[in-house]
């Protein structure tokens, strides 16, 4: 008999039987799908924005009171903990500083006939209170440093030729180096961090900081109880230019053209007051769950999406943190929800995690980047979310090395979503751009690293400020976020042939 005869039924009746399989996968993806709505989500958003958790700043008792709701709820979902303990937790240390109000930033303006009047700032616009400063009062002379590097092995250094001891510094964020994902710019890196200009300020004999920062509220900054910490906006940094014939932005052009400092002492004299209380005793944790591969081999390899939990808390008014990134949070619990619910056996397994103490200094990604529960190379991929809350078109990028992954995403959306959509794979292997977010963590030690977004944002965009409260995102891209998320991990979890260059 012609074998081929024998082999024709078999097929059919193997189409036949697959066909039922994938209209079952198909009902119950769906079903889940249309069960993220966006009145669930925003539930979760204002209970994340609520006075109860103030904030979420990363080793404060409302941050855990956050992270406990958050694992509470995944709990509740069937989403298992993380940790082979039987932890949602994982711990770190997490000092953290109370700022009791406002406090105050003022500059002396000389007359002709030698009287002075005083110019007082508003808050937040104008002036932010150092989260992390010392409590007190300092009134002294402002001298500019440039970006506040002291960097030998560059043959450079902003406090070359002025003398800081006990005056104000006037510093810039980043350095002067401007090409993330150059091999030159690693040599930078480490001078980037807010943590060190505050450092290398007080290492000069400095008495306050001034630091020119588009996020005025930033609690990543180094604590001394020695020196006053202040975020300074437009107004005042034009009023301390004034007169000088340059202005910041001429400046810091030349200074990053010239790679040479041009720090010089700006003959104004300002008054930074601030109130707190550190409290070194602070503990915060990332909130780890998992769905468990069922497949016997590909279990033991992980997807992880995650975007921080932790917001910068209240600086004498709260700031929610909404867009940033209660937004993250809410998107990856929608998605986790409907995995947990909707029946589909996942081959590998999934993680989420929603990372603490990333507004004091990207502590828990660090954490685990360094101490993975699952090994780098078993890890398909680490997405992060950030600020992912506010707009009309979806983005999602990842490094040329493994843009394959992109496909499962643009696949989502065009199926399902029919959202404006943009992906990339601009960089290359071993891209780590700058040291500003969670994913740079994962990217610098090797994790095949992702990010997802919105494009089109239209609301006016609270960055560290008061004002970033739930009516500041836009719910219903939150809720295409989730459900693209659903759709696109379900696939890739369960995509026998994923594949991609190492």
């Amino acid at each position: 008999m012609n074998r081929y005869k024998i082999l024709l039924p078999a097929i059919l009746i193997l189409n036949i039987t697959l066909l039922p399989a994938q209209e079952d996968l198909e009902t119950k993806l769906l079903d889940q799908f249309h069960k993220i709505t966006s009145e669930e989500m925003m539930i979760w958003m204002e209970k994340l924005c609520s006075p109860e958790f103030n904030g979420r700043l990363s080793g404060t008792p409302e941050y855990i009171a956050s992270a406990e709701w958050v694992a509470s709820r995944l709990s509740e979902w069937g989403v298992k903990p993380g940790l082979k303990n039987g932890s949602y937790f994982q711990w770190f240390d997490a000092p953290y500083s109370v700022v009791h109000d406002i406090g105050s930033l003022s500059l002396d303006i000389s007359q002709p006939d030698g009287s002075k009047i005083t110019k007082h700032y508003s808050y937040p616009d104008e002036y932010y209170p150092g989260m992390n400063s010392g409590t007190g009062t300092i009134t002294a002379e402002v001298v500019f440093a440039g970006f506040g590097v002291t960097a030998p092995e560059l043959n450079y250094d902003d406090y070359k030729g002025i003398d800081v001891k006990g005056k104000i510094v006037l510093v810039n964020r980043d350095v002067p180096y401007t090409v993330p994902g150059n091999p030159e710019y690693q040599k930078w890196v480490a001078y980037c961090y807010h943590q060190y200009k505050l450092e290398n300020a007080v290492r000069h004999g400095a008495a306050g900081f001034l630091y020119i920062d588009g996020a005025l509220g930033n609690p990543n900054i180094s604590y001394d109880p020695s020196i006053i910490v202040c975020g300074i906006g437009p107004q005042p940094l034009a009023d301390i230019f004034a007169g000088s014939m340059t202005s910041n932005q001429e400046i810091t052009s030349k200074i990053r053209k010239t790679f040479k400092p041009a720090s010089f002492n700006t003959r104004r004299v300002m008054t930074i007051k601030s109130n707190t209380t550190r409290h070194p005793e602070g503990k915060a944790c990332n909130v780890i769950g998992i769905i468990e591969g069922s497949d016997p081999v590909l279990k033991n390899e992980v997807i992880i999406i995650g975007g921080h939990l932790d917001a910068v808390g209240n600086a004498g008014k709260v700031v929610n943190g909404a867009l940033d990134n209660a937004s993250g949070v809410v998107d990856i619990m929608g998605a986790a929800k409907a995995m947990a619910q909707s029946g589909i056996k996942l081959r590998r397994s999934v993680m989420f995690l929603f990372i603490g103490g990333e507004e004091t200094g990207l502590h828990g990604s660090r954490l685990y980047a360094q101490n993975p529960l699952f090994p780098k190379d078993k890890t398909i991929t680490f997405i992060n979310l950030d600020m992912v809350g506010n707009g009309t078109g979806l983005a999602v990028s990842a490094s040329a090395p493994y843009k394959q992954l992109l496909t499962y995403f643009e696949d989502a959306n065009s199926k399902y979503i029919h959202r404006p959509f943009r992906s990339s794979a601009p960089e290359p292997a071993g891209y780590y751009g700058r040291p500003r977010s969670d994913s740079y963590n994962f990217s610098s030690v090797g994790f095949r690293t992702m990010s997802l977004g919105t494009t089109g944002g239209y609301k006016k965009v609270y960055y560290h400020l008061p004002g970033d409260d739930p009516d500041a995102v836009t719910i219903d891209i939150m809720e295409d976020v989730a459900r693209m998320i659903y759709v696109a991990l379900t696939n890739m979890a369960n995509d026998e042939d994923l594949k991609f260059q190492h």
